[in-house]
């Protein structure tokens, strides 16, 4: 059940977990965790509550709507006081759409500047970059994962 457009005055949010699923090809951001008063929340990219460790479903969710620019209306706004922001229009044209940050956790893709071979993948999340192998180098295809590398402190890594 998602409850929107409730303020919780005094009740703070813990972003716990910011998961990040990886397999040799991919990696995308697919949930984050939530702490609530004493209720940890896990939360898909679409918004929606998808487990919870307790029965007390009273987390605010809210989404971004008509009022708050057109490239992004319907996406995941903010979870309690934890906001989340995309790529628009105005940060250029290879991202628009894509996740920008989870509250203070930044997260960035290859541009067309870093070269062709891997626009609009993943790069990094917080102090946490993802490279990858391109066409020069010829030990693996071109777009598989060379290296994930840093240290942000609540990204949990899931290879599948």
């Amino acid at each position: 059940m998602l409850l929107t457009g409730f303020s919780f005055m005094g009740m703070a949010q813990t972003l716990a977990h910011v998961n990040l699923m990886v397999s040799s090809k991919r990696a995308a951001v697919t949930s984050v965790d939530v702490v609530n008063n004493n209720i940890v929340y896990c939360i898909d990219m679409g918004g929606h509550v998808v487990q919870n460790s307790g029965a007390d479903n009273n987390l605010s969710i809210s989404y971004y709507t008509q009022f708050d620019g057109f490239d992004n209306i319907g996406k995941l706004k903010s979870i309690g006081n934890i906001p989340i922001s995309y790529y628009t229009q105005f940060d250029g044209p290879d991202n628009i759409g894509k996740l920008k940050s989870i509250g203070n956790i930044a997260i960035s893709y290859y541009t067309q500047f870093d070269g062709p071979d891997n626009i609009g993948k993943l790069k990094s999340i917080g102090g946490t970059t993802i490279t990858y192998f391109d066409r020069f180098d010829l030990s693996q295809p071109a777009g598989t994962i060379k290296s994930i590398d840093g240290n942000t402190p609540c990204l949990n890594i899931i290879s599948i």
